[in-house]
Order: C-alpha cells, then sequence, then structure tokens
C-alpha cells in the first residue's frame, strides 16, 4: 500500500488506495506520535551546599553520566576519577565557564543529539559572585544613581542561567558553598555564597536541596527540601566518595510514594523551614510577591516588625503572611 497524506477513509483516488482511518493506521504500524508516559522518579533538578573542601565536587561525580561540566571554579579534573562514564568539558576556554552568556550558547550550539545525562555547575558562586562584586564596587564608587539596578545583570545572568541548562530536561546539579563570619554583634554565623534572593530565584528550577556536613570524622548529606518526597533526612556516607549516594537519596525521599503521595507533599504547606533563605524561597514560590526582593523585603520587614523570639514563632508568622497575602488580590 503506498502512504498519501490525503484525509481518511478507503476511497480511492487515480488508482491510489486511500489510509484507513488515521489513527488505526498508525496502530496497526505501531508508528505511535508520542510516546506513553512511564511513573518513574523525578528528573535530579538539584542544589548542594557545603563548606569548601568538603566534598561537592566528588558528590557531583557520581552523578549519570556522560555529563557535561561547567568548571567555574576550575577543579572538576580532581575528581574525575570518580565518574563511572564519560564527562564532557563545556569549552577549553576557562573563561566560557563563568559567561552566563557564552555558557547559554555552548549548550544550545551542543546539547542536542550530545546524549548528556546530567549538567553540573561547578560551582555557582564563581558565576554570579564576581557580578555581585562589580555592582558594589560601582555603587560604592558612586557610578550608579540607581544603586538597585546595578544587580540587574545578575539577576538576569541567574535567569539566562536556569532557562539554559534546565531546559534540555537532563539531570542537573546546581553548587555553591557555605562560608563562616561574623554578623553586626560579632557573632559566629554561617552564610551562603549566594545571596537569599538569588536562592529564591533558583528555586523555581530545582525539586531537592542537599547540604553536606560532617560529624565525628564522617560526611554525610542532608535532604534540606524535596518538593514531592521526603525532607530533613540525613544519609551517612561509608564509601569515602559519595558511591551511590544520589541513588540513596532518592530511594530515602521517594521510596514507596506513589504519585498521589507526591502530589499531596508537593501541595502542602510547611510548618517550619531550614533557614530563613527556605522561608523568603518558599514565599516566593507561592506566588505571594512580585519578586524575589519584593519577598525578602517582606521577611525582613516582618521580622523586624514583629520581634519573634525564636525562629519557630518566625515561621508562623510568615507563613500566616503569605497566605494573608494570597487572599488579597494576585501580585
Amino acid at each position: 500500500m503506498q502512504l498519501v497524506p490525503v484525509g481518511v477513509g478507503t476511497k480511492k483516488r487515480r488508482g491510489v488506495e486511500r489510509l484507513p482511518t488515521s489513527h488505526r493506521l498508525i496502530e496497526e504500524l505501531h508508528l505511535m506520535p508520542f510516546q506513553k508516559m512511564q511513573t518513574k522518579l523525578p528528573t535530579r533538578q538539584w542544589a548542594i551546599v557545603g563548606h569548601p573542601g568538603s566534598g561537592k565536587s566528588t558528590f557531583a561525580a557520581q552523578m549519570q553520566s556522560p555529563m557535561v561540566v561547567i568548571d567555574a571554579d576550575h577543579r572538576f579534573a580532581e575528581v574525575m576519577r570518580h565518574v563511572a562514564g564519560d564527562v564532557f568539558s563545556l569549552s577549553d576556554n576557562a573563561s566560557d565557564n563563568v559567561d552566563a552568556e557564552r555558557i547559554a550558547a555552548l549548550l544550545r550550539q551542543n546539547m542536542v543529539g550530545s546524549g548528556v545525562r546530567t549538567v553540573v555547575i561547578d560551582s555557582l558562586t564563581a558565576i554570579i559572585a564576581p557580578l555581585v562584586t562589580a555592582a558594589v564596587m560601582d555603587n560604592d564608587a558612586g557610578r550608579n544613581k540607581n544603586r538597585a539596578a546595578a544587580f540587574k545583570p545578575k539577576a538576569l545572568a541567574m535567569r539566562l542561567l536556569q532557562d539554559a541548562i534546565t531546559g534540555y530536561g537532563v539531570d542537573t546539579l546546581w553548587v555553591y558553598h557555605l562560608r563562616n563570619g561574623m554578623d553586626a554583634k560579632a557573632q559566629a554565623i554561617e552564610s551562603t555564597s549566594i545571596s537569599t534572593v538569588e536562592l529564591a530565584r533558583l528555586r523555581r528550577s530545582l525539586n531537592m536541596q542537599l547540604r553536606v556536613v560532617e560529624q565525628s570524622g564522617k560526611r554525610g548529606v542532608v535532604v534540606d527540601w524535596a518538593r514531592c518526597g521526603r525532607s530533613g533526612l540525613t544519609l551517612w556516607d561509608d564509601t569515602g566518595c559519595w558511591k551511590g549516594m544520589p541513588e540513596r537519596i532518592e530511594q530515602a525521599a521517594y521510596g514507596g510514594l506513589t504519585v498521589e503521595d507526591m502530589e499531596r507533599i508537593a501541595d502542602s504547606t510547611p510548618t517550619s523551614f531550614v533557614s530563613a533563605q527556605a522561608a523568603v524561597a518558599w514565599g516566593f514560590e507561592q506566588g505571594a510577591f512580585n519578586d524575589a526582593v519584593h519577598a525578602q523585603n517582606a521577611y525582613d520587614k516582618l521580622k523586624g516588625e514583629k520581634l519573634p523570639k525564636t525562629s519557630s514563632e518566625m515561621w508562623k508568622l510568615w507563613i500566616s503572611e503569605v497566605r494573608d497575602r494570597l487572599q488579597r488580590e494576585p501580585v
């Protein structure tokens, strides 16, 4: 039978038999135009944070290969021996790995048909931090009439990176750092190398946030947040190189959950947060604020006005604030 792209039915035209009903013919020839979606684990859209030297890059080496590494820290070669398959560099030009526009262009040029299963950004800090430093220096030098506008390149770079990296549907791992410091009262604090605002923006591209911890000479990973899985879990590494850890995390977070369970978790309102950053990110994601900066300012204002004595008090206040805003006119 000759296939001709005309109508349906079984009439003949000029000696050529027309096709039977299109969907029936497709079934007969097993040429389904779409593939049936199968229930499976969520794509690994993960971020991991930890102190320098805590093993974040080694963890990244345990992600699925082939992988392409945006080696912004220029140190991934040190852990390549832990990767089970092929590792591709984004570019031989080191500067390409810290330039959001070049990263997007190179991914657009090379990702399709590459077979890459994971994109590793190691680290996001090295891409974003120089933009923040430049903005602060320009503001301090009085070169900007609008001080807030100085940070626009950082916001645009973050958005460009997210859209470019997550658009291919492969696993992703965003790496950033924890650092120790002192607050205005000379109290020791721990902060992240990516601001609260940028982490809130990043969260739309994530379904899990991980944190490296160390205790009694052992290293582990805490699942601080999972969009549709279990959170608050700690898994300890007994291999020295995180071997099999991504699979263990998936089993711990998703094992035994039905699709309905995952949807329920994703739609539920939290009762607590691991940090103020997580609280702001959640509030922003609910659609209660114009942007992440608006969410951050609202959180700071609420804390300053109510002066909660404990974190749990602040979480209750913040959840109530977000709910109240959602009941008003949409932003």
